[in-house]
């Protein structure tokens, strides 16, 4: 076999080489451990927060996460697969929105391109959008495009579909939850200032600004400030980040409360990164653009497909809560909040079909104008008391969620004639009128949940469910009546966790569901004007937890069924699909040696329509991600990378057309000093390091998208 082959990284060989690394170190670890060398110390920084569990070794993911109505757990002690990714990791990468902190996550690949205004990602072979995003445990304040990272504390990625964990979110995806914890003032004051340049001419300035006030620290105030401009994305394009959150919150003998407000803009000008389709496509019903057929080479990653367009997104959001103690044992809380989103300007239909082997293409274009708007609230108990020698920690809760949207467009339809390896510059349509909100989503639900601790906790089972009522209406258009959607389901979860052996092993497993809204049918139909029922997404899932010196894995089994509504008119639109997801994760953290660090895994996913027998479009079978740090023997200087590598994957429904796996390597550093008395920290990242070209993934059913070419990211910041 050729050389080259045998150094290819494929997802196995980087799960045995993390495998043989973390024995090997583990090995050598326990060594040094027995030889007074190497004690495992978990100290708090100012990097953390009290009511946040503790950071664990090497400081790029914590020891445990919030899962939703279970609230804050270890995760040894977690009945599911989770991770939760800290302040620190986001630096290491100089990290501006959310996407650039989980593509350290093995279970996550994006679907819309790198910088896009929107961004969306398949987690555990299901797709979910940004609207999707959990904040502080509630769905519907976070931004309804891209989320900005600066904000936030800690990133918490919990797998697999849970309504009963965290109700249903805006978009109804099952795909798990994903929740941001924003950040608090501290027990020491923090005055940051971080100015950030990225490839080609991107400069920002980011301050965040911390005290807490009174003689007891009782009040605190943290302000994150970001401003930032210049090149980035496609070639030529520019774009604007603007982002102001304040975070208030008081802590009282028997009482809490905080208050949470975000402002984020973002703009793009002169461009944007295109999405091809190389199969033919039907435009209406009397043409069809025929497709080159079959996969060309990418693109460059920054060809920029739309010069002359623009494109803005503002959010705003608040989020309040209070929590009282009525004794040592039980607590009340409320939460409330909301967030608007508008969008303008080229923000989705960045499309074109390619027609010819030199790259000739049909482009379309589209100028749009959304918004939306969430409101929800939360109320609930929470309880610690005993029957017999059995521990219970009881919650109930009552949720609603409310979520008003629409979007109109003016499109240019694949009526212009370009080239995917050197564009032309297309007419940008004229704005749409904006017609008011036409889909209105309402969702209550009442939920229970109660973990029994058994034999002094090495057996927890958990035991609950949530009444979801599902309440959709959506506005006349010319082709569809007014629908007015009602249905209420109850999703059941059963999970356990069994540590037989002592804290360093868990075993785990769990039955949990998603739910999503039903449809009423439409016209052609035989069954015109039937509410549909509820899609209740089930998951079965086993695994193990394991802490092996400084090392915390994650390994699980799961299934997930998914079903889909199938019938083509005039018969009867049925529940009659199935998508079937069967997988295998591995995940990691913590520290092989006390000087390296390890942060990944690998995930392997098989997912099928089990009504026509296909694999599923845009699931990579493999995903690993394998990073590393190593704490030089220069005082404070730390390099560190990743490889990051997604397995082949259909393009599209029919499994016609199929991208190829690819690999990319990425490289950081970061070193701390101080001028005078002032200490300064500098991180800089390279993404891409070989700069090549490759299709990263899939946004809709038959459209690939190019990876982005090397970038390079340099930030400094100074702690006054």
């Amino acid at each position: 076999m050729h050389a080259r082959h045998l150094l290819r990284p494929t997802p196995i060989a980087l799960a045995l080489l993390a495998f043989s690394t973390c024995a090997a170190a583990q090995t050598a670890a326990t060594a040094a451990t027995a030889a007074g060398t190497l004690d495992q110390v978990n100290v708090r920084s100012k990097y953390e927060r009290e009511d946040l569990p503790v950071r664990a070794a090497g400081n790029k993911a914590a020891s445990g996460a919030r899962l939703g109505i279970l609230g804050a757990t270890s995760i040894m002690d977690a009945p599911v697969h989770v991770n939760a990714y800290t302040r620190e990791l986001a630096e290491d990468w100089s990290a501006l929105t959310l996407q650039d902190v989980l593509e350290n996550d093995p279970a996550v690949v994006f679907t819309t391109n790198k910088n896009h205004l929107l961004q969306n990602f398949n987690l555990r072979g299901l797709d979910m959008g940004a609207m999707d995003i959990a904040t502080n445990g509630l769905y519907g304040i976070a931004p309804a495009n891209a989320v900005p990272i600066e904000m936030f504390e800690r990133i918490e990625v919990l797998r697999g579909p849970n309504v009963l964990l965290s109700g249903m979110p805006p978009g109804s995806s099952v795909a798990g939850t994903v929740n941001m914890v924003t950040k608090r003032a501290l027990a020491q004051p923090i005055a940051d200032l971080t100015l950030t340049y990225g490839t080609h001419a991107y400069f920002q300035a980011h301050a965040d600004v911390g005290k807490r006030f009174g003689d007891e620290k009782r009040l605190g105030l943290r302000f994150n400030g970001v401003y930032g401009d210049g090149e980035m994305g496609a070639k030529d394009e520019s774009q604007t980040r603007r982002v102001g959150a304040l975070a208030l919150d008081y802590q009282g003998d028997r009482a809490r409360f905080s208050l949470d407000l975000y402002d984020s803009v973002n703009k793009i000008e002169n461009g944007s990164p295109g999405m091809f389709n190389f199969q033919s496509v039907r435009v209406n019903s009397a043409t069809v653009i025929p497709g080159v057929g079959y996969l060309l080479s990418p693109p460059d990653g920054d060809t920029n497909m739309f010069r002359g367009t623009h494109g803005r997104y503002d959010n705003s959001g608040l989020l309040a809560r209070a929590e009282v103690d009525f004794n040592a044992d039980w607590q009340g809380y409320l939460a409330l909040g909301g967030s608007e989103a508008k969008g303008t300007g080229l923000l989705f239909g960045t499309r074109a079909i390619v027609t010819g082997a030199d790259g000739t293409t049909r482009g379309a274009i589209y100028n749009v104008h959304t918004e939306s708007e969430r409101r929800t609230a939360e109320t609930g108990v929470i309880g610690k008391f005993a029957t017999g020698s059995v521990q219970h920690r009881l919650q109930l809760s009552a949720n609603v969620l409310k979520h008003k949207e629409g979007t109109v467009n003016t499109a240019c339809a694949y009526c212009y004639t370009t080239n995917m390896y050197d564009p032309v510059a297309p007419a940008f349509p004229a704005a749409p009128v904006w017609g008011g909100y036409t889909v209105e989503n309402d969702f209550r639900s009442l939920a229970i949940a109660d973990t029994m601790g058994f034999a002094g906790e090495k057996l927890l089972l958990t035991v609950g469910g949530r009444y979801q009522t599902v309440k959709q209406t959506n506005a006349a258009t010319a082709n569809a009546p007014r629908t007015d959607y009602s249905e209420s389901r109850f999703s059941p979860m059963v999970a356990a966790v069994v540590r037989p052996w002592g804290d360093w092993l868990s075993l785990f497993g769990n039955y949990t569901e998603g739910l999503e809204p039903g449809q009423v049918v439409g016209v052609g139909y035989a069954n015109v004007g039937a509410s549909l029922p509820p899609k209740q997404t089930k998951q079965m899932e086993l695994g193990a937890k394991l802490q092996a010196g400084a090392m915390t894995h994650t390994v699980s089994a799961f299934q997930i069924k998914r079903p889909s509504f199938t019938g083509t008119a005039p018969a009867a639109l049925v529940e009659g699909g199935e998508q079937r997801l069967r997988g295998l994760e591995w995940s990691m953290y913590g520290q092989v040696l006390q000087t390296v660090s390890l942060l990944g895994g690998v995930t392997h996913i098989k997912s099928e329509q089990r009504n026509t027998g296909r694999d599923t479009y845009g699931v990579p079978e493999w995903r690993a991600r394998i990073g590393a740090d190593w704490q030089t023997p220069v005082a404070d200087l730390k390099v560190g990378g990743r490889i990051v590598y997604t397995g082949s994957q259909w393009a599209d429904s029919g499994n016609r057309l199929k991208v190829p796996s690819w690999n990319r390597l990425d490289l950081n550093a970061s070193y701390a000093t101080r001028f005078g008395s002032t200490p300064v920290r500098f991180n800089a990242s390279v993404e891409n390091v070989t700069d090549k070209n490759y299709w990263i993934g899939m946004f809709g059913d038959g459209f690939v998208m190019a990876g982005a070419p090397r970038t390079a990211r340099l930030s400094a910041t100074v702690s006054f």
